[in-house]
Protein backbone atom coordinates (compact mmCIF):
# COMPACT_ATOMS: atom_id res chain seq x y z
CA UNK A 1 0.00 0.00 0.00
CA UNK A 2 2.90 2.31 0.76
CA UNK A 3 4.32 1.77 -2.75
CA UNK A 4 0.95 2.58 -4.35
CA UNK A 5 0.71 5.71 -2.22
CA UNK A 6 4.12 6.97 -3.36
CA UNK A 7 4.05 5.95 -7.01
CA UNK A 8 0.35 6.40 -7.83
CA UNK A 9 -0.95 8.79 -5.20
CA UNK A 10 -3.46 6.24 -3.87
CA UNK A 11 -4.21 5.52 -0.23
CA UNK A 12 -5.18 8.80 1.39
CA UNK A 13 -5.09 7.25 4.86
CA UNK A 14 -1.56 5.84 4.47
CA UNK A 15 1.18 7.80 6.28
CA UNK A 16 4.69 7.55 4.83
CA UNK A 17 7.83 9.30 5.98
CA UNK A 18 9.96 11.30 3.56
CA UNK A 19 12.89 8.88 3.84
CA UNK A 20 10.68 5.87 3.08
CA UNK A 21 9.07 7.61 0.12
CA UNK A 22 12.48 8.54 -1.28
CA UNK A 23 13.68 4.94 -0.89
CA UNK A 24 10.62 3.62 -2.76
CA UNK A 25 11.24 6.03 -5.64
CA UNK A 26 14.92 5.06 -5.78
CA UNK A 27 14.17 1.35 -5.96
CA UNK A 28 11.48 1.90 -8.61
CA UNK A 29 13.97 3.82 -10.73
CA UNK A 30 16.65 1.13 -10.32
CA UNK A 31 14.15 -1.54 -11.39
CA UNK A 32 13.00 0.67 -14.30
CA UNK A 33 9.46 0.38 -13.02
CA UNK A 34 6.66 1.59 -15.29
CA UNK A 35 3.00 1.68 -14.27
CA UNK A 36 0.77 -0.69 -16.26
CA UNK A 37 -1.87 1.48 -17.93
CA UNK A 38 -3.97 -1.54 -18.90
CA UNK A 39 -4.17 -2.63 -15.27
CA UNK A 40 -5.08 0.90 -14.26
CA UNK A 41 -7.84 1.02 -16.84
CA UNK A 42 -9.25 -2.31 -15.67
CA UNK A 43 -9.66 -0.83 -12.20
CA UNK A 44 -11.53 2.14 -13.63
CA UNK A 45 -13.57 -0.11 -16.00
CA UNK A 46 -12.37 1.91 -18.99
CA UNK A 47 -10.06 0.99 -21.86
CA UNK A 48 -9.06 4.58 -22.65
CA UNK A 49 -9.52 3.56 -26.30
CA UNK A 50 -11.82 5.05 -28.91
CA UNK A 51 -12.73 3.32 -32.15
CA UNK A 52 -12.92 4.91 -35.61
CA UNK A 53 -15.53 3.09 -37.67
CA UNK A 54 -15.34 3.47 -41.46
CA UNK A 55 -18.01 2.20 -43.81
CA UNK A 56 -15.42 1.95 -46.57
CA UNK A 57 -11.71 1.22 -46.54
CA UNK A 58 -9.82 4.45 -45.78
CA UNK A 59 -7.18 5.22 -48.40
CA UNK A 60 -4.10 6.82 -46.91
CA UNK A 61 -1.65 8.66 -49.14
CA UNK A 62 -2.15 8.50 -52.90
CA UNK A 63 -3.86 11.46 -54.53
CA UNK A 64 -5.30 12.92 -51.35
CA UNK A 65 -4.29 13.60 -47.76
CA UNK A 66 -7.86 13.50 -46.49
CA UNK A 67 -7.48 10.41 -44.32
CA UNK A 68 -3.96 11.32 -43.23
CA UNK A 69 -5.23 14.72 -42.07
CA UNK A 70 -8.17 13.04 -40.36
CA UNK A 71 -5.95 10.63 -38.46
CA UNK A 72 -3.59 13.42 -37.47
CA UNK A 73 -6.50 15.40 -35.99
CA UNK A 74 -7.92 12.40 -34.13
CA UNK A 75 -4.68 11.05 -32.68
CA UNK A 76 -3.32 14.45 -31.67
CA UNK A 77 -6.49 15.26 -29.73
CA UNK A 78 -6.90 11.76 -28.28
CA UNK A 79 -3.31 11.31 -27.11
CA UNK A 80 -3.32 14.72 -25.44
CA UNK A 81 -6.31 13.57 -23.37
CA UNK A 82 -4.81 10.16 -22.53
CA UNK A 83 -6.74 8.03 -25.06
CA UNK A 84 -5.61 5.56 -27.70
CA UNK A 85 -7.20 5.13 -31.13
CA UNK A 86 -8.12 1.95 -33.00
CA UNK A 87 -9.26 1.73 -36.63
CA UNK A 88 -12.37 -0.35 -37.29
CA UNK A 89 -12.47 -0.78 -41.05
CA UNK A 90 -15.96 -1.77 -42.19
CA UNK A 91 -17.05 -3.28 -38.85
CA UNK A 92 -20.65 -2.45 -39.61
CA UNK A 93 -22.38 -5.75 -40.35
CA UNK A 94 -24.88 -7.57 -38.08
CA UNK A 95 -22.15 -9.87 -36.74
CA UNK A 96 -19.85 -6.97 -35.98
CA UNK A 97 -22.19 -5.20 -33.57
CA UNK A 98 -21.01 -7.29 -30.62
CA UNK A 99 -17.37 -6.58 -31.40
CA UNK A 100 -18.02 -2.86 -31.28
CA UNK A 101 -19.84 -3.03 -27.95
CA UNK A 102 -17.95 -5.82 -26.15
CA UNK A 103 -16.04 -3.45 -23.91
CA UNK A 104 -12.93 -2.85 -25.99
CA UNK A 105 -13.97 0.74 -26.74
CA UNK A 106 -15.07 3.55 -24.46
CA UNK A 107 -16.64 5.35 -27.42
CA UNK A 108 -16.93 5.36 -31.22
CA UNK A 109 -16.48 7.87 -34.00
CA UNK A 110 -18.40 7.02 -37.16
CA UNK A 111 -16.49 8.41 -40.14
CA UNK A 112 -17.96 9.32 -43.55
CA UNK A 113 -21.09 7.23 -43.17
CA UNK A 114 -23.16 6.50 -46.28
CA UNK A 115 -26.90 6.93 -46.48
CA UNK A 116 -27.44 3.37 -45.22
CA UNK A 117 -30.09 3.68 -42.54
CA UNK A 118 -29.09 0.30 -41.09
CA UNK A 119 -25.60 1.60 -40.34
CA UNK A 120 -26.97 4.70 -38.67
CA UNK A 121 -29.51 2.70 -36.66
CA UNK A 122 -26.77 0.35 -35.49
CA UNK A 123 -24.74 3.32 -34.34
CA UNK A 124 -27.61 4.51 -32.13
CA UNK A 125 -28.50 1.05 -30.81
CA UNK A 126 -24.99 0.35 -29.52
CA UNK A 127 -25.58 2.89 -26.76
CA UNK A 128 -21.93 3.71 -26.55
CA UNK A 129 -20.84 7.35 -26.51
CA UNK A 130 -20.68 8.17 -30.23
CA UNK A 131 -19.96 11.05 -32.56
CA UNK A 132 -20.77 11.15 -36.27
CA UNK A 133 -18.16 12.61 -38.61
CA UNK A 134 -20.54 13.03 -41.54
CA UNK A 135 -22.76 15.42 -43.43
CA UNK A 136 -25.39 16.83 -41.10
CA UNK A 137 -28.18 15.83 -43.50
CA UNK A 138 -27.62 12.22 -42.40
CA UNK A 139 -28.17 12.89 -38.71
CA UNK A 140 -31.89 12.73 -38.03
CA UNK A 141 -31.79 11.42 -34.46
CA UNK A 142 -31.85 14.41 -32.07
CA UNK A 143 -29.74 12.52 -29.53
CA UNK A 144 -26.81 12.09 -31.94
CA UNK A 145 -23.67 14.20 -31.64
CA UNK A 146 -21.84 15.12 -34.83
CA UNK A 147 -19.20 17.27 -36.48
CA UNK A 148 -19.83 18.29 -40.07
CA UNK A 149 -18.78 20.73 -42.77
CA UNK A 150 -20.88 23.19 -44.72
CA UNK A 151 -21.06 21.15 -47.93
CA UNK A 152 -23.86 23.34 -49.27
CA UNK A 153 -21.93 26.55 -48.74
CA UNK A 154 -18.84 25.02 -50.32
CA UNK A 155 -20.73 23.90 -53.43
CA UNK A 156 -22.29 27.35 -53.71
CA UNK A 157 -18.87 29.05 -53.52
CA UNK A 158 -17.53 26.82 -56.32
CA UNK A 159 -20.56 27.50 -58.54
CA UNK A 160 -20.37 31.26 -58.00
CA UNK A 161 -16.64 31.29 -58.70
CA UNK A 162 -16.93 29.51 -62.05
CA UNK A 163 -20.03 31.42 -63.16
CA UNK A 164 -18.43 34.74 -62.29
CA UNK A 165 -15.35 33.82 -64.32
CA UNK A 166 -17.58 33.46 -67.36
CA UNK A 167 -18.01 29.69 -67.62
CA UNK A 168 -21.40 28.73 -69.00
CA UNK A 169 -21.16 24.97 -69.36
CA UNK A 170 -19.52 22.77 -66.73
CA UNK A 171 -19.26 19.12 -65.80
CA UNK A 172 -19.69 17.82 -62.26
CA UNK A 173 -17.66 14.63 -61.84
CA UNK A 174 -18.55 11.91 -59.32
CA UNK A 175 -16.60 8.66 -58.98
CA UNK A 176 -18.78 5.63 -59.70
CA UNK A 177 -18.10 4.09 -56.27
CA UNK A 178 -19.12 7.35 -54.56
CA UNK A 179 -22.61 7.73 -56.02
CA UNK A 180 -24.11 6.61 -52.70
CA UNK A 181 -21.94 9.03 -50.73
CA UNK A 182 -24.21 11.71 -49.21
CA UNK A 183 -21.52 14.39 -49.50
CA UNK A 184 -21.27 13.79 -53.25
CA UNK A 185 -25.03 14.13 -53.68
CA UNK A 186 -25.25 17.25 -51.51
CA UNK A 187 -22.37 18.95 -53.33
CA UNK A 188 -23.68 18.10 -56.80
CA UNK A 189 -27.24 19.13 -55.97
CA UNK A 190 -26.38 22.42 -54.35
CA UNK A 191 -23.87 23.29 -57.07
CA UNK A 192 -26.64 22.96 -59.64
CA UNK A 193 -29.10 24.97 -57.52
CA UNK A 194 -26.62 27.82 -57.05
CA UNK A 195 -25.71 27.78 -60.74
CA UNK A 196 -29.34 28.38 -61.64
CA UNK A 197 -29.64 31.09 -58.98
CA UNK A 198 -26.69 32.84 -60.62
CA UNK A 199 -28.58 32.93 -63.90
CA UNK A 200 -27.37 29.73 -65.50
CA UNK A 201 -29.51 27.04 -67.08
CA UNK A 202 -30.09 23.57 -65.66
CA UNK A 203 -28.71 21.87 -68.78
CA UNK A 204 -25.47 23.85 -68.47
CA UNK A 205 -24.39 21.50 -65.64
CA UNK A 206 -23.68 17.96 -66.82
CA UNK A 207 -23.20 15.13 -64.31
CA UNK A 208 -20.33 12.82 -65.24
CA UNK A 209 -19.88 9.41 -63.57
CA UNK A 210 -16.24 8.37 -63.98
CA UNK A 211 -13.89 5.83 -62.49
CA UNK A 212 -11.66 6.82 -59.58
CA UNK A 213 -8.62 7.36 -61.80
CA UNK A 214 -10.50 9.60 -64.26
CA UNK A 215 -9.43 7.44 -67.21
CA UNK A 216 -12.75 8.45 -68.81
CA UNK A 217 -11.24 11.90 -69.28
CA UNK A 218 -9.32 10.95 -72.44
CA UNK A 219 -12.37 10.05 -74.55
CA UNK A 220 -14.54 12.68 -72.90
CA UNK A 221 -12.25 15.59 -73.76
CA UNK A 222 -12.42 14.83 -77.49
CA UNK A 223 -16.23 15.25 -77.33
CA UNK A 224 -16.72 17.60 -74.41
CA UNK A 225 -19.61 19.52 -76.02
CA UNK A 226 -18.52 23.00 -75.01
CA UNK A 227 -17.73 22.26 -71.36
CA UNK A 228 -15.04 24.68 -70.17
CA UNK A 229 -14.71 23.59 -66.53
CA UNK A 230 -14.82 20.39 -64.51
CA UNK A 231 -15.77 20.17 -60.84
CA UNK A 232 -14.81 16.97 -59.07
CA UNK A 233 -16.76 16.08 -55.95
CA UNK A 234 -13.48 15.06 -54.28
CA UNK A 235 -9.92 16.28 -54.15
CA UNK A 236 -8.50 12.95 -55.33
CA UNK A 237 -10.77 12.99 -58.38
CA UNK A 238 -9.72 16.53 -59.29
CA UNK A 239 -6.04 15.65 -58.97
CA UNK A 240 -6.57 12.61 -61.21
CA UNK A 241 -8.14 14.93 -63.81
CA UNK A 242 -5.14 17.25 -63.65
CA UNK A 243 -2.84 14.30 -64.22
CA UNK A 244 -4.81 13.06 -67.25
CA UNK A 245 -4.90 16.57 -68.72
CA UNK A 246 -1.16 16.91 -68.32
CA UNK A 247 -0.57 13.53 -69.97
CA UNK A 248 -2.59 14.69 -72.98
CA UNK A 249 -0.83 18.07 -73.09
CA UNK A 250 -4.07 19.88 -72.23
CA UNK A 251 -3.29 23.16 -70.51
CA UNK A 252 -5.12 23.90 -67.28
CA UNK A 253 -6.65 26.46 -66.90
CA UNK A 254 -6.14 27.81 -70.44
CA UNK A 255 -7.96 24.90 -72.11
CA UNK A 256 -9.99 23.72 -69.13
CA UNK A 257 -10.57 24.88 -65.55
CA UNK A 258 -10.60 22.28 -62.77
CA UNK A 259 -11.99 22.59 -59.22
CA UNK A 260 -12.13 20.14 -56.32
CA UNK A 261 -13.21 19.86 -52.69
CA UNK A 262 -11.33 19.35 -49.38
CA UNK A 263 -8.27 21.47 -50.31
CA UNK A 264 -5.62 19.65 -48.30
CA UNK A 265 -1.97 20.65 -48.52
CA UNK A 266 -1.68 18.26 -51.48
CA UNK A 267 -3.44 20.89 -53.61
CA UNK A 268 -0.35 23.10 -53.35
CA UNK A 269 1.77 20.35 -54.91
CA UNK A 270 -0.25 19.77 -58.09
CA UNK A 271 0.57 21.32 -61.46
CA UNK A 272 -1.09 23.74 -61.62
CA UNK A 273 -2.06 24.19 -57.99
CA UNK A 274 -5.67 23.09 -57.50
CA UNK A 275 -8.50 25.50 -56.71
CA UNK A 276 -10.65 23.78 -54.11
CA UNK A 277 -13.21 24.35 -51.37
CA UNK A 278 -11.34 23.89 -48.10
CA UNK A 279 -12.58 21.35 -45.60
CA UNK A 280 -10.41 21.63 -42.45
CA UNK A 281 -10.34 17.87 -41.90
CA UNK A 282 -7.70 17.86 -39.16
CA UNK A 283 -9.54 20.54 -37.17
CA UNK A 284 -12.86 18.75 -37.66
CA UNK A 285 -11.37 15.44 -36.54
CA UNK A 286 -9.86 17.03 -33.45
CA UNK A 287 -13.20 18.64 -32.57
CA UNK A 288 -15.05 15.34 -33.04
CA UNK A 289 -12.51 13.56 -30.83
CA UNK A 290 -12.82 16.16 -28.09
CA UNK A 291 -16.63 15.84 -28.28
CA UNK A 292 -16.42 12.06 -28.00
CA UNK A 293 -14.12 12.10 -24.99
CA UNK A 294 -16.32 14.69 -23.30
CA UNK A 295 -19.32 12.37 -23.81
CA UNK A 296 -17.32 9.42 -22.41
CA UNK A 297 -16.26 11.32 -19.32
CA UNK A 298 -19.64 13.00 -18.77
CA UNK A 299 -22.38 10.62 -20.01
CA UNK A 300 -25.18 13.05 -19.14
CA UNK A 301 -23.84 15.72 -21.51
CA UNK A 302 -26.39 16.96 -24.05
CA UNK A 303 -25.70 16.12 -27.74
CA UNK A 304 -22.73 18.08 -29.08
CA UNK A 305 -22.88 19.46 -32.62
CA UNK A 306 -20.68 21.70 -34.74
CA UNK A 307 -20.65 22.60 -38.44
CA UNK A 308 -17.41 24.05 -39.81
CA UNK A 309 -17.79 26.89 -42.34
CA UNK A 310 -16.50 26.56 -45.89
CA UNK A 311 -13.85 28.58 -47.70
CA UNK A 312 -12.79 28.57 -51.34
CA UNK A 313 -9.02 28.42 -51.87
CA UNK A 314 -8.49 29.95 -55.30
CA UNK A 315 -5.27 28.74 -56.86
CA UNK A 316 -4.06 28.45 -60.48
CA UNK A 317 -6.34 25.73 -61.89
CA UNK A 318 -9.23 28.09 -62.69
CA UNK A 319 -9.47 31.07 -65.03
CA UNK A 320 -11.84 32.66 -67.50
CA UNK A 321 -12.59 30.30 -70.41
CA UNK A 322 -10.83 30.89 -73.74
CA UNK A 323 -13.93 32.37 -75.31
CA UNK A 324 -13.83 35.24 -72.79
CA UNK A 325 -10.07 35.32 -72.27
CA UNK A 326 -8.85 38.57 -70.79
CA UNK A 327 -12.01 39.22 -68.77
CA UNK A 328 -11.52 39.59 -65.05
CA UNK A 329 -13.82 37.83 -62.65
CA UNK A 330 -17.15 39.61 -62.72
CA UNK A 331 -18.63 40.84 -59.47
CA UNK A 332 -21.78 38.87 -60.06
CA UNK A 333 -23.35 36.27 -57.82
CA UNK A 334 -20.57 36.48 -55.28
CA UNK A 335 -22.79 36.78 -52.23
Amino acid sequence: MAVSKVLHGRGVNVRIGAATAENIRRVAEELDYRPNEIARNLRSKQTKTIGLVFDETPMFGGKTRYFSDLMNGVTTAAFALGYSVMLCDSLIGPTDRNRLSDGRFDGLMWVRMTASQQILQDAVRLRLPSVMFADESLVTDPSTSYVSWDNRGAAAQVAKHLYSLGHRKVGFVIAAHSIVNPEARVRAGHFRETWIQCGGEKDQVETLIWDAGATNFDDWYANRNGITALVSWSESGAIAILERARALNIQVPKDLSVVGFDSSSHCDLTQPRLTAARQPVDEMAAKATEFLIRLIQSPDTDPLRFVFPSRLDIRESTASPLSVSGLEEKNICLH
